[in-house]
């Protein structure tokens, strides 16, 4: 089995700025970055120290790999553009299927990495579960062994299970930390400083990582304590949008508990 030692890079954003890190880490060749807005290939590239272009015509020949980070919106288009028609073109994409790659390559699979990513950012690489899919099996084996090379956790899955997987991650993600940016509005609109919540959400997330969620529910809502509920209703009638969140989600909390 030959492994993946080349890779390019589509895309210039979060998630391709930290792949091109964790394939370096692992002792892999970033040979290029490409993005239609070549300053900002230039400048993930800059930090790869490798090439950069922003035209799919002058992607570097040579990579094993092509692994495509870029908004799901643009990978049906980006990969109708991809010149290679017999190397391994891959996205990272949560919800889109495997197929939007058909037309860029016969070798076409996903790498999907479950992490919120920001820019700036540091992750432990080794803790971030990877998702793959193959049309080809005869890629299988050295995909997998370039996730492996990162991540301690691999996962093969199709497309429906991917999707759905992202769904969850959605809520356990980034319902949650909107959830505290309503928090953070309540408190500050109190004079109240967000750090006096920090511990609250340490405990909140240390158990749910050490138990099942439905086990360690607390509040109004789980306990079905009505008069609390009215109450804090009544309390937030200057957000209607944080009574209806606040009331679908004490409701939805009631009848999981309630069964």
């Amino acid at each position: 089995m030959a492994a993946i030692q080349k890779i390019v890079i589509l895309g210039s954003g979060n998630v391709a700025s930290h792949l091109g890190h964790a394939y370096k880490q692992a002792g892999r060749e970033v040979l290029q970055v490409y993005s239609r807005h070549i300053a900002h290939a230039q400048k993930l590239a800059d930090q790869l120290a490798c090439g950069c272009t922003d035209s799919p015509e002058a992607l570097h020949p040579e990579a094993d790999a092509y692994v495509m980070a870029i908004t799901d919106d643009a990978i049906e288009e980006t990969a109708a553009s991809f010149p290679f028609k017999d190397k391994l073109l891959v996205h990272t994409s949560g919800t889109t299927p495997m197929d939007a790659l058909r037309d860029g390559s016969s070798r076409h699979g996903v790498f999907y990495p479950l992490q919120t990513f920001s820019r700036g950012v540091a992750l432990d690489y080794r803790k971030i579960p990877i998702f793959l899919e193959v049309a080809d099996d005869r890629d299988k084996a050295t995909l997998e062994e370039l996730a492996r090379s990162i991540s301690e956790t691999v996962q093969w899955t199709d497309s429906a299970q991917r999707s759905m997987m992202h769904v969850a991650a959605v809520f356990a993600c980034n319902f949650v930390n909107h959830m505290y940016v309503v928090a953070s509005d309540i408190l500050a609109e109190n004079q109240l400083p967000f750090d006096l919540i920090r511990p609250l959400i340490e405990e909140t997330a240390r158990k749910a990582l050490q138990h099942h969620p439905a086990g360690i529910q607390t509040g109004p809502a789980r306990r079905n304590n009505m008069k609390v509920i009215s109450k804090h209703l009544d309390m937030l009638k200057a957000h209607p949008d944080f009574q209806k969140l606040y009331n679908f989600i004490s409701e939805s909390i009631r009848k999981k508990h309630l069964e």
